[in-house]
């Protein structure tokens, strides 16, 4: 038996999800979760062999939460299947711990091709997540950052700029990312000062330069 955790705030994508996995895996206990506090009090009460993971879920939303799941359970497999473009993220998440990252905007059939490739190889990669891979290898750091300058930002700096082109103002980040106000007020002056922009909307602009 296959213990599958699918953790989204979506009733349908847990639905959808639900089914490739039944379809995929003949013998899978599947769990629904749609919050990071749920995705927590499970896997801290039983061991699971795939955790199916939106990042954009209330309780949690940053990049860490990969390394806190994988410090309870370091085997557990997690495919991040997230909005969030890939070629800004994916790789965040992969380094961190993550067997693959999947865009919600693909086709559920390369949800069902992502699932199995972590099941049976252990990793996952997408076309361009891949090319993106290669490129960081035979790149140096200076080069990346010249090619998409979000890559400049640390890990904690891009949690906090997502935030903010999402809308929320510096103590709703700070409640999000349980940081003091002053904090992300100085992850902000570092954003903007690496991304050379001078306020919001030049922020958003420049996101939306380099996501696509």
């Amino acid at each position: 038996m296959k213990e599958i955790l699918i953790a989204d705030d979506h009733s349908i994508v847990r639905l959808g999800a639900s089914v490739i996995i039944s379809d995929l895996i003949e013998k899978a206990n599947i769990i629904q979760a749609e919050t990071y506090d749920e995705v927590y009090t499970y896997i801290k009460k039983q061991s699971f062999d795939l955790l199916l993971l939106d990042i954009n879920m209330p309780g949690g939303n940053n990049i860490r939460v990969i390394r806190e799941i994988l410090q309870l359970q370091p085997d557990l497999k997690i495919l991040v299947f997230s909005s969030y473009d890939e070629n800004l993220y994916a790789l965040r998440y992969i380094e961190e711990g993550a067997c693959g990252y999947l865009n919600k905007n693909t086709a559920m059939e390369d949800l069902r091709v992502a699932i199995q490739s972590v099941q049976e190889r252990g990793k996952y990669m997408s076309d361009a997540v891949r090319e993106l891979h290669i490129q960081k290898l035979i790149s140096n750091k200076a080069e990346v950052e010249k090619t998409n300058p979000l890559n400049k930002l640390s890990n904690r700096e891009m949690d906090v700029a997502k935030h903010l082109i999402d809308g929320l103002g510096i103590l709703e980040v700070s409640n999000k990312l349980s940081l003091s106000s002053s904090t992300v007020s100085t992850y902000k002056s570092r954003v903007f000062e690496k991304l050379h922009v001078a306020n919001i909307p030049e922020l958003i602009e420049l996101f939306k330069l380099h996501e696509d």
